[in-house]
C-alpha cells in the first residue's frame, strides 16, 4: 500500500506563553513538541505526508491550529498532549460529533500507545460529553480532518513524569502514535 496519498497534521499542544501542564522545570509544551517531531519522522518513514502546527516554542490558538490543518488538506489531525489532574496512563480523546472512522483512529492510536509503552489504558474518551467542555481542535465544526487528541501520561504523577523525562520514552511514544495511525489507514477502503 502507498501511504503517500495521506496527509497527517501533527499538532504539538501548547507552546510559547502557554506552557500547558507544569511540574517543576518540566513543561507539557516541550514534551509534546518532542513527541510530535518523532511522530512526524516515523510517519515520513512510511511515506505519509506530514505538516506540523509548530516546530518551535510558539503560541498558537486552537483556531489557528485547526485552520492550518484544513489549509493543508489533512486527512488526519493528531493533537499531542500530556495530562494532569492526578492519575496515570494514556487516554485518547475524540469528539462526540465525530464519525465512526475517528473512533477507529482513536482506538488504534490508543491501543498502540498502551501496548508499546506498557502503561495503564484509560481508554478512548469523548468530548465534550464527559467533561462538559469542548476540545475545539478536534471538533468536526473546526476541522475537516479526522481529529484525535492523545494524552500521554500525567505531568503531576511522579512515576509518569520520570518516564516523560526520558528521550527514549518520548521517541517511543511518537513512534507509537505514528504506528497507530498506520494501522488505522490499513483498515480504510482504498482512496481513489
Amino acid at each position: 500500500m502507498s501511504y503517500s496519498i495521506y496527509k497527517v497534521f501533527i499538532d504539538a499542544g501548547h507552546g510559547g506563553s502557554d506552557p500547558g501542564a507544569v511540574n517543576g522545570n518540566f513543561y507539557e509544551k516541550d514534551f509534546a513538541l518532542d513527541i510530535a517531531k518523532h511522530t512526524r519522522d516515523r510517519l515520513n518513514s512510511y511515506g505519509v505526508q506530514t505538516r506540523m502546527s509548530r516546530e518551535t516554542d510558539i503560541k498558537l490558538t486552537p483556531n489557528q491550529r485547526a485552520a492550518a490543518s484544513d489549509a493543508y488538506g489533512a486527512n488526519i489531525l493528531v493533537s499531542i498532549h500530556n495530562n494532569a489532574g492526578g492519575g496515570t496512563g494514556i487516554e485518547t480523546w475524540k469528539h462526540d460529533n465525530s464519525s465512526s472512522y475517528v473512533k477507529q483512529l482513536a482506538q488504534a492510536v490508543n491501543n498502540k500507545l498502551v501496548s508499546s509503552l506498557g502503561v495503564r489504558d484509560r481508554g478512548v474518551k469523548s468530548a465534550p460529553s464527559q467533561r462538559g467542555e469542548n476540545i475545539y481542535v478536534i471538533d468536526p465544526v473546526a476541522t475537516k480532518a479526522w481529529a484525535i487528541l492523545p494524552e500521554i501520561l500525567f505531568m503531576d504523577t511522579i512515576a509518569d513524569l520520570e518516564k516523560l523525562k526520558s528521550s527514549t520514552f518520548r521517541r517511543n511514544a511518537g513512534y507509537a502514535i505514528a504506528d497507530g495511525i498506520i494501522s488505522f489507514i490499513n483498515t480504510l477502503p482504498p482512496m481513489q
